[in-house]
């Protein structure tokens, strides 16, 4: 399985908090009477942002976690070398916002607890009577409310963005691909059957004079029609095959490992099925039907079976006929 890279954003930001991290320890060096604390954190952190912004986006996106970890470690030597008093401890929350924001529930988890048992080290390494376990408790509670709030928030973004890209693939109104859930599937599917050298078939389906169905009967009854062609042809195909709705009244269905007969005998099925009725008014439906062993990617396979539907219309709708052969009987 290959390596999923460190996407952009999750590298810049990564190396803005480092830069934020640095320019705080050397405002708080140069400002009187601030605390006295190493410069090693702030110095390290620099370093890290000069990493992520160079070989970051060449970095798999699980290894750029250790990200969070290291920036929780340096902020945790940051408090613990400070002599007198500090806030630092706030900038743990940097690197759990971080991890929650672009990693799932257990890591974020993970970086929490990595907090709580740093920051634990660096109150041991003060100097006497500068810890105190309330100042632990603060911090722990504090990150892991903030992660919590964040890693909810960051969820729900997710499934709406997964709805939306789901959404964007489908039908609303027959709940099948559109065209351009299709087209993607399409890709997909030709690329299996040119890898395993298999057949891949497309059957073409119009709905016989649609548009007498809305003047007649309204568009309410047309959409209903339109619903029912759909369930018909999802009680006829199977669960590898794709449907789609790609035009008013246009469907077409793909077919891996499928030849011709086996397309032709689909679409003959759904003809008959619709001539029975059994929706809201009766109605008849065209076909085409074609398939080939695609060589490359660009073939004429949808192409071919929708010509192969032109000529059923042509020849008096309520047919079936496929490619580059004699009409398919009835």
């Amino acid at each position: 399985m290959p390596r999923r890279p460190a996407e952009r954003p999750l590298v810049y930001s990564a190396a803005a908090m480092c830069v934020a991290a640095g320019a705080i320890g050397a405002l708080e060096e140069l400002l009187p009477e601030g605390p006295e604390f190493s410069p090693w954190p702030a110095l390290t952190a620099l370093a890290l942002a000069a990493i992520a912004i160079t070989v970051g986006q060449g970095l798999p996106r699980s290894a750029f976690l250790a990200f969070g970890f290291v920036g929780a470690t340096v902020v945790g030597v940051a408090v613990g070398t400070t002599r007198g008093y500090s806030d630092a401890a706030i900038v743990y929350c940097w690197p759990v916002l971080w991890v929650a924001s672009f990693y799932g529930t257990r890591a974020t988890a993970a970086v929490v607890g990595w907090v709580g048992v740093v920051h634990g080290a660096a109150l041991l390494a003060l100097a006497d009577g500068a810890a105190s376990p309330d100042r632990w408790v603060d911090v722990v509670v504090t990150v892991i409310v903030a992660g919590v709030v964040v890693r909810v928030l960051a969820a729900r973004n997710e499934r709406l963005v997964a709805q939306l890209s789901t959404e964007a693939r489908v039908d609303p109104l027959t709940q099948l691909h559109n065209r351009r859930g299709f087209d993607e599937r399409l890709t997909a599917e030709t690329a299996r059957a040119m890898r395993d050298q298999s057949s891949l078939a497309a059957a073409a389906f119009d709905i016989d004079h649609f548009k007498r169905v809305n003047d007649e009967h309204g568009h309410e009854v047309g959409d209903r029609v339109l619903q029912w062609v759909a369930k018909t042809l999802a009680h006829a195909t199977r669960g590898a095959d794709v449907t789609a709705r790609v035009g008013g009244e246009e469907f077409v269905v793909l077919l891996p490992g499928t030849g011709i007969r086996g397309a032709q005998e689909l679409a003959e099925r759904v003809r008959v099925a619709v001539e029975r009725g059994g929706g809201p008014v009766p109605i008849t439906i065209s076909a085409g039907v074609a398939a080939q062993v695609p060589r490359d990617a660009d073939h004429d396979l949808v192409e071919s079976a929708d010509r192969a539907l032109y000529r059923a219309k042509h020849d008096g709708r309520n047919a079936v006929r496929v490619a580059d052969s004699e009409p398919a009987a009835r």
